[in-house]
């Protein structure tokens, strides 16, 4: 199967008045496409417990269907097109400050900037 990772503008693109939901249903192929991503597209992060806390409809287009990794504020976002109920795309996001760390990495080795 082949998959998509997106560039950090292709998936802004994809934003527009998030609203989160409770009760979307994956398309079919969803979980395929998602065991397809190659590991280098999730850098150090495990999201291979596939837990999907937050799906969120950005307007009519698209569905952010975030799978979480090990470690918090880092998910791998499964970009779902709304009109032909296909994945459109990944994108590994993270939301935690520039500079975060994983705590493997901070351990005796830390950077002043």
């Amino acid at each position: 199967m082949q998959t998509r990772k997106l560039t950090p503008q292709e998936f802004k693109d994809t934003q527009a008045s998030p609203e989160r939901v409770q009760d979307s249903t994956p398309p079919d192929g969803f979980w395929e496409y998602v065991e397809a991503i190659p590991a280098e597209d999730f850098d150090i992060f495990d999201c291979r417990e596939g837990q999907v806390t937050h799906v969120y409809r950005m307007g009519d287009a698209y569905e952010h269907v975030l799978i979480n990794s090990q470690y918090q504020g880092v998910a791998m976002v499964i970009v779902v097109e709304l009109a032909t109920s296909s994945v459109y795309g990944h994108y590994l996001l993270d939301v935690n400050p520039p500079g975060t760390r994983p705590p493997e990495e901070v351990d005796g080795n830390s950077d002043s900037q």
